[in-house]
């Protein structure tokens, strides 16, 4: 633990000393002081008046917490390897600090406890399973049933429960059908704390359920776990005592986690050799007889004399400090601890009524260290945007690779402004057909245009892998561009959504007045179970802007099919609201192709304005 938790412990321990004397009578007492040191030890900062203010996000976050100093560094290395996490905690003021420590971090999250909706928390596991997210943060009763969350490869419980069944129902949510990789779980522990005890007590039940409910020991001479039975709670709260007072500073130790955790290659925790049976029966029988086992009771599970010693002598110079301060007024009336004092004042202190003035003021400083924190991690992001893009630009540059993608909006010249006033100001004057979507029956890859350039539009997935049937297959019979380039651009991680790929399309055949390019938008994902998901609105959105832009400036027209034909539940009424405010009423000609399913059709093809129903020259 660090040094404030450990300051905090003892002070909690302190709070209360009628409680240990009388414990039939302040059972209720003891179990708020057995709640408020696990609360302790999990993070300081779940006490009231214990983070410093301005409340800025910092290190100090991490530096307060021994779980959360070895949780910072467990991440890193997990997100290293390409692991996935579920991270249990039984408090939701816990997940808090842990979600304040994400975003400090920068790691990508979902986040599901009791306060979540339904609708909320089926979009949340969605999203975990075809996102590529990194931790899902669970309270352990929330999370503990009705969940598929196979994507996860790690379990990690912040703390554990009274109950060991329900921490085995949390970490069987990534051991549904479907977990093809191994499973770690890790359990973060406060040495020389309760939770020890607490940790040490649920593996005799779980070993007591497995020797019934397995071994078939039904009979009443087992009397072996009784003896743990008969330790007190006043006991188990001076557990590890002594070694927790040894030192003042902080207990937190550097760890090679290798080692701990074991090998890991490519996301995938590597299984070591399964023990054979006479190893796990040689296990058990040096756990059964250990150092701290003595005429059938393990000494282990209970505070030692030296921890009964350090309690007592704590108790004693707390009784000589109240005797003390008793002579210099009536402090016998607070029940805090004077060995902090600050923690006494935190307590019993009657708060200051502040003024107007000075409320406003605290509040100007909040919203002014609020959007210091924002900035910080906005530039923080931007940095390390911009090494990514750097590494990828020299990797492309080693490859000899040249992207096909179309810049965005921003990235244009200032004088499209001025374009789009000069534009608007004629199409005042024009026939109000030509801002409308032309729509016509015909084969969209071979475009009814005239001497003008025509780009022809098609949606694609972020996977790499081309399509087969369709305009899939009608694009290779056109040009053996499109899969080349689209393929390529996949190995290159040149996708995302939003993204569109254009490139001339006249290898195979070509036409006497004006140029065919293919502008490939990709506004579908493929996760990595191969689900794919229907066409995302925001990067088509995204998508037919940058197609204006290519449009204008080669005064092009556009040609698209009719986007999600035959797709159940598919939003064409957006769709076509899109194309209609990014191309037809900016005054791009705009088509959108009915592929004919007979031949006269073919031979025939018609087109008709969207308001007019006229055909097209």
């Amino acid at each position: 633990m660090s040094a404030l938790q450990k300051k905090y412990y003892k002070a909690i321990l302190m709070k209360d000393l009628d409680a240990f004397e009388n414990e039939m009578a302040k059972k209720v007492k003891l179990q708020n002081v057995l709640s408020q040191l696990r609360k302790c030890v999990d993070h300081p900062y779940l006490f009231d008046g214990v983070e410093p203010e301005p409340f800025e996000i910092g290190d100090h976050l991490i530096e307060a917490s021994g779980k959360l100093h070895l949780l910072d560094k467990l991440l890193a290395f997990l997100y290293s390897k390409g692991h996935r996490v579920l991270l249990f905690s039984q408090m939701t003021q816990m997940l808090d600090i842990l979600q304040d420590y994400m975003d400090y971090r920068g790691y990508s999250y979902e986040r599901v406890d009791g306060s979540v909706r339904g609708e909320e928390r089926h979009l949340a596991i969605k999203n975990f399973g075809q996102q590529p997210i990194f931790i899902f943060l669970l309270s352990t009763r929330a999370g503990g049933v009705g969940m598929n969350l196979t994507a996860a490869d790690t379990v990690i419980f912040v703390d554990s429960d009274f109950n060991p069944q329900n921490d085995l129902q949390a970490a069987a949510r990534a051991h549904r059908i479907g977990q093809n990789k191994s499973v770690k779980v890790i359990r973060l522990v406060g040495r020389d704390t309760v939770e020890e005890i607490v940790c040490r007590k649920a593996a005799s039940k779980l070993q007591l359920t497995s020797t019934i409910t397995e071994g078939g020991h039904f009979t009443l001479g087992a009397q072996k776990p009784a003896a743990d039975a008969d330790l007190q709670l006043s006991e188990i709260l001076k557990f590890g005592l002594d070694k927790l007072l040894s030192s003042e500073g902080s207990t937190m130790d550097e760890i090679d986690l290798e080692s701990i955790l074991g090998e890991t290659k490519d996301g995938q925790w590597i299984s070591g050799a399964l023990p054979t049976a006479e190893e796990r029966s040689r296990e058990q029988e040096e756990g059964k007889n250990h150092m701290y086992l003595f005429e059938g009771k393990d000494y282990s599970k209970e505070p030692s004399k030296e921890d009964r010693k350090s309690f007592e002598q704590l108790v004693n110079l707390e009784k000589t400090l109240l005797q003390k301060t008793s002579q210099e007024g009536r402090l016998l009336r607070n029940k805090g601890s004077v060995l902090i004092p600050g923690l006494v004042e935190g307590s019993t202190k009657r708060k200051r009524i502040l003024s107007p003035e000075e409320l406003e003021d605290r509040r100007k400083k909040r919203q002014e260290a609020a959007a210091k924190r924002k900035k910080l991690l906005e530039e923080k992001k931007r940095k390390k945007e911009e090494a990514e893009h750097k590494k990828k630009m020299a990797w492309w540059q080693s490859n000899d690779y040249q992207s096909f993608c179309l810049p965005s909006e921003e990235s244009e010249p200032e004088d499209l402004e001025s374009w789009e006033d000069e534009r608007s100001a004629q199409l005042d004057y024009e026939d109000p057909d030509s801002t409308s979507i032309k729509y016509v029956s015909g084969d969209v890859t071979h475009p009814q245009a005239g001497a003008e350039d025509a780009v022809i539009v098609h949606c694609v997935d972020d996977s790499g892998r081309w399509g087969r049937g369709g305009l899939f297959t009608a694009l290779e019979k056109r040009s053996a561009e499109p899969r080349k380039i689209y393929e390529l651009a996949g190995k290159m991680k040149d996708l995302s959504l939003g993204g569109v790929l254009l490139f001339p399309i006249d290898d195979k055949e070509s036409r006497n007045k004006g140029q065919d390019l293919l502008a490939l938008i990709v506004a579908q994902h493929r996760d990595r179970a191969n689900v794919l998901s229907g066409i995302k609105m925001a990067a088509l959105d995204e998508g037919l802007k940058k197609i204006f832009l290519a449009a204008k400036k080669k005064k092009a027209s556009v040609h698209l099919p009719r986007i999600g034909h035959a797709t159940k539940g598919f939003n064409w009424y957006g769709t076509e609201r899109l194309i209609r405010k990014h191309l037809a009423s900016r005054g791009i000609p705009t088509y959108i192709y009915y592929f004919p399913r007979s031949k006269a059709a073919i031979l025939h093809p018609q087109a008709s304005s969207s308001s007019l129903g006229q055909l097209v020259p």
